[in-house]
């Protein structure tokens, strides 16, 4: 894509804000002026603040739309926000890139966060009873730390209310054969304490199906998978200045390990055969428990707040890697992980010009692997199948930072300054050394300085801000790839950082006599040592192995805008866009000699546009009629890997909603993907380890295309009853 359709979007984003303000300025019921649309704060800034005072971009979907639409996993997120490449893995980490950053597979590059509380195992988990959504566009270093240099997507949960007493049950049922429950309630202790309860259980036989083929007499319904969890939370006062929050969630999943499958058509013709056939399905059980204690004290013009977490998931995770009927290569990969964090920040109160946050952030993520290759009988030993040490490793990773911002108001002028000082550091114990050549235990630091500024000129309805922000990925430990020091000792070969600075210049604000509000912003990326990870087959044996490279740095720039606007007191209106150019800069030449520079980097979508209407009307019975349309629009984006990518081509999805409301009462009827449009949410070239790879001595293709699927057309229907 050519830096003339940036141009060109500009032109038109700007055109689509405006083209409004003609059409619908004289819209009204009556004869009395349409409903003012309601603004929804966020906290993206670790405050309380209307997204339209933020000096960044941040996308909110609000509450009454989660439950509106079922966005109830990540495929929905990444259909409602431009620039947004989301697809849900059910091991815990989500395929995701923002604007274009973030990796698929062992890095990750966007954070995602429960509350204040960052997610490191269960990101693709089901979170309900939500309060928002909110998704942070860009590095967000300064206030985030590392494992954020894409941005943030953060589900802000709903608290517990004083002095209420109500709840909600909530059936679904349709099609696969998918059964839905859902229970939710609030409880007033006393007063000035509450409880609140949130629960679900869900059944899904699935849209994978496995034919068996090869007479494996495997279970047909290869997608199918149950999930069920809950979170129960607390807060109240303990003294006049001094509250308390606290909950704990479980999560519980059995099911595949993904929804991808091998693509049998070739590029340009794919045939979206809803088939995986293999000799053995892929399978994923995981449980997940994890506690958070949030204490506030309020002090003279500035509260202090402590934020402390523990997550405990264990996970068993089976994949049938050459991905053909025959019982050929598995791997087996049991893992247990700990997540302790701590965040203590002092965060100012007064309404002055001067306003000013700073903090102290620790975490300790542990992990241990025991996993293994499973080879079939006759391909490493005569009649006998053979298991191979794959991934055994004791891991640590602790990051500790100290961070702060301050905000100066002067007339109609706000300067912002931020920096965050953060240390990472990465410990790996080798579990296998005698298999490994002796591989000692290893390790790798570094300390990043994250600045962030911004200048804003407030206007009468709204703000024009200049925002320059960075962040990084932290670099690690290849467990795969060993070398030799200069003492002779067997160590872990590392890999660096990323690091990534952005340029901002954009608008936001009302519009319309408070009526619409509108955003659009320009933003540039300085993306430098991009690492990708590598899946090839072992050079010194059989099996294969998995490693992160730093490939090189590509330069990024895009626009995007959102438009949401109050038609009539009924219709509600929106709009966004978002289209993207990245290249990899000169010189990007991997190991092998292949060229890279001036090529569009893997994961990064040329364009997307997203379109929503609500029509919501009272009845004269007392009920209310409500309509949904959603209607998102994904781009061409080029697959995995970088050296040998292959072009994923864009997609269409519309899903709607009917409902009916009359007292206590919710009907919800609704079609996803209602046009049944085939596609992948992402793709990728695969190391092809079936017997007809000429690694194994056959004459069939190197590389095999594997895609994830993006749900298919599917019909559900929901009764509530509110109390």
């Amino acid at each position: 894509m050519k830096i003339t359709k940036l141009t060109f979007g500009l032109i038109s984003g700007i055109s689509l804000l405006a083209f409004p303000l003609t059409t619908f300025a004289a819209e009204s019921v009556d004869g009395e002026s349409a409903s003012v649309i309601e603004e929804i704060t966020v906290t993206a800034r670790k405050r309380e603040e209307s997204v339209l005072d933020i000096p960044e971009s941040v996308s909110a979907i609000s509450g009454d739309d989660i439950e509106k639409r079922g966005i109830k996993g990540l495929d929905k997120i990444g259909l409602a926000v431009p620039n947004l490449n989301l697809a849900m893995r059910t091991d815990g980490y989500p395929n995701v890139s923002i604007r274009g950053i973030g990796a698929f597979g062992l890095t990750q590059g966007v954070g995602f966060y429960l509350d204040d509380v960052q997610l490191f195992a269960d990101a693709s988990s089901r979170f309900g009873d939500l309060e928002r959504i909110e998704v942070l566009k860009g590095p967000q270093g300064t206030l985030y730390g590392g494992s954020n240099i894409g941005g943030a997507v953060k589900f802000v949960s709903k608290r517990p209310t004083m002095g209420e007493d109500s709840g909600r049950i909530k059936v679904q049922a349709g099609g696969q054969d998918s059964k839905d429950y859902e229970l939710s309630g609030n409880v007033a202790i006393s007063d000035s304490w509450a409880m609140r309860v949130f629960a679900f259980n869900r059944d899904d036989k699935g849209f994978l199906t496995n034919p068996n083929s090869g007479g494996q007499n495997q279970p047909v319904d290869v997608g199918a998978y149950e999930e069920e969890g809950y979170r129960i939370s607390v807060a109240g006062s303990l003294s006049d200045t001094l509250s308390l929050y606290a909950s704990h969630r479980s999560n519980e999943y059995s099911g595949p390990v993904n929804f991808w499958a091998r693509e049998m058509g070739s590029p340009g013709a794919f045939d979206y055969k809803h088939e995986l056939d293999t000799g053995r399905n892929p399978t994923h059980d995981r449980e997940t428990n994890g506690t958070t204690l949030e204490l506030n004290l309020e002090m003279d013009g500035f509260d202090i707040t402590s934020i402390s977490s523990y997550t405990d998931t264990e996970s068993t995770r089976i994949t049938d890697v050459d991905l053909t009927p025959f019982w050929f290569f598995n791997t087996y990969r049991p893992e247990e992980m700990e997540v302790t964090t701590q965040e203590i920040r002092l965060t100012s109160t007064g309404d002055g010009d001067f306003q000013w946050i700073v903090g102290y952030y620790n975490s300790t993520y542990e992990n241990r692997m025991n996993s293994y290759l499973h080879f079939g009988p006759g391909m490493v030993l005569p009649d006998t199948d053979f298991k191979l040490p794959f991934e055994l490793r004791d891991e640590e990773n602790t990051h500790s930072a100290f961070f702060g911002n301050i905000s100066y108001e002067m007339g109609d002028w706000k300067y912002d300054f931020g920096v965050r000082v953060d240390n990472w550091e990465e410990n790996e114990d080798n579990l296998d050394a005698d298999t490994n050549g002796g591989i000692h235990s290893s390790k790798t630091d570094d300390t990043e300085t994250l600045p962030r500024l911004s200048i804003t000129r407030n206007l009468e309805d709204g703000i024009v801000y200049l925002t320059s922000s960075k962040g990084y990925e932290p670099g690690g430990l290849n467990g795969s790839v060993p070398y030799t020091d200069a003492s002779g000792n067997r160590l872990l070969q590392p890999f660096g950082i990323e690091e990534a600075t952005q340029h901002e210049l954009g608008w936001k604000g009302s519009a319309f006599g408070g009526r619409g509000t509108a955003s659009v912003a320009i933003f540039q990326i300085d993306y430098t040592d991009r690492a990708f990870q590598v899946l090839a087959p072992n050079p010194a044996g059989p099996g294969l192995i998995e490693y992160v490279a730093n490939i090189g740095d590509t330069d990024q720039s895009g626009i995007e805008f959102e438009l949401a606007m109050q038609v009539t007191d009924f219709l509600q209106f929106s709009l966004a866009g978002g289209w993207l150019s990245a290249d990899w800069k000169d010189p990007t030449v991997l190991a092998d000699g292949t060229v890279l520079t001036g090529r569009t980097p893997s994961n990064v979508i040329e364009n997307s546009m997203l379109l929503g209407v609500n029509y919501a009307r009272p009845l004269s019975n007392g009920a209310d009629l409500t309509f949904d349309l959603q209607w998102s629009h994904q781009g061409q984006g080029e697959s995995m890997p970088p050296a040998n990518p292959i072009t994923n081509p864009s997609y269409g999805v519309v899903n709607l909603q009917f409902g009916y409301s009359n007292g206590p009462w919710d009907l919800v009827i609704s079609v996803d993907n209602l046009l049944d449009e085939d596609y992948y949410t992402d793709l990728e070239n695969f190391p092809n380890f079936g017997l007809d790879s000429p690694d194994f001595g056959g004459t069939g293709p190197a590389t095999i295309v594997i895609g994830t699927f993006g749900q298919p057309k599917i019909a559900q229907a929901s009764l509530t009853y509110n109390f």
